[in-house]
Parts: C-alpha cells; structure tokens; sequence
C-alpha cells in the first residue's frame, strides 16, 4: 500500500480550506498567520512520511506466513524442529517381573523393534458449538483452539518446539505442551 506524500504547503492549503470564510482568514504567505499553519502543516507532513513505515512494517507482520493450517501442516513444523527424530523401541513380551509402563509386547514379538515418534501434535480442540456432541473433548465458548503437543521430556527439548509452533501457529491457536512420560510436567503455554 502506498501513501501519497504530500508537502507542507498543500497540507496549509487543505488546513485553509478547513478555515470559516472570511477576511479574517485572509493571511498572506509569509505572515504570522500562514506561519502558524505551516508549522502544523511541517508536522502533518513529517507524521504522513512516517506512517508509509508504520503501515508497511503492519503489513508484514499480520501477512499469512502459509496458506494451509492443517493439522499435518503442525506436525511437520514440530518433526523439522526436532530434525525427524525418532527412537527405536524395543519389543519385550509381557512377562513375570514387568513393571508399569514398561513398553512390553505379545510373546510372539520378542525381539522386535518398532519407531516411535518423540513428540505428537493432536488436533485442535476447539471451543463448544452447535453439532458437538458429549465426548468431544471442548473448551468453552470464549475459548481458542487449543493445540496439544506431547513429548518425552527426557530426549525432546520443549523450548525447540515451542520456538517453531509459535512462530507457525495462528494468532486464535493456543499451544498446550505435555510430558507424554508424566514425570516433566507441562511446559509454558500461552
């Protein structure tokens, strides 16, 4: 978008358009009169000048940085954040001795090894409405869409994917981080 500039004398004119009519009014260029009007005109001009910077940084800042929101689109900031890692499990057959939340496995896989993702962006939850049903997991009415991101604290820096999501996320998203393991609790939501 661009301002047309205009110079101090044109904002004077402008300013004496604005003026009741009258001889009262009738100030020769040069004057006290027409001084005063320049001064403000001087001022008018300077803001007009400045306000091409303001409304061109504004339009920068708010233009869309994609095109697509989708929740694939999350999961792939949050994968390249961490430069796709993944960890390979082992597979263990449930067995005598094991302890909860152990990863264990049917007897008939023992010894395999599967990946598993290090962090999972579900869906957004967005706020209550009309056609929800009971089940849906919903915030209230004057809540945004909230983004669940889960990780394990113990290989997974939040602060990357924190510092990705953000930057991607719509202005209406709200970024909600757990500890997939439970033991790091939740990390800084907005």
């Amino acid at each position: 978008m661009k301002i047309t500039a205009h110079t101090p004398r044109e904002f004077v004119d402008a300013i004496k358009d604005l003026l009741p009519p009258g001889a009262a009014w009738d100030w020769p260029v040069g004057g006290m009169g027409d001084g005063m009007l320049l001064g403000t005109a001087a001022e008018l001009a300077r803001v007009e000048a400045a306000a091409q910077n303001v409304l061109d940084s504004a339009i920068e800042t708010h233009r869309p940085k994609t095109g697509s929101w989708h929740i694939s689109e999350y999961r792939r900031v949050a994968v390249e954040a961490l430069g796709g890692l993944t960890e390979t499990m082992p597979r263990r057959p449930a067995a005598i001795g094991g302890h909860i939340g152990d990863r264990l496995w049917s007897h008939a896989a023992p010894g395999l090894n599967f990946p598993i993702d290090l962090v999972r962006v579900e869906h957004l939850l967005g706020p209550a409405r009309v056609g929800s049903r009971i089940g849906d997991r919903l915030w209230g009415s004057r809540g945004r869409y909230v983004l669940r991101v889960r990780y394990y604290r113990s290989v997974v820096n939040p602060a990357v994917l924190w510092e990705a999501l953000a930057a991607f996320k719509q202005a209406h998203v709200f970024l909600w981080f757990e500890d997939i393991s439970g033991v790091g609790g939740n990390y800084g939501q907005n």
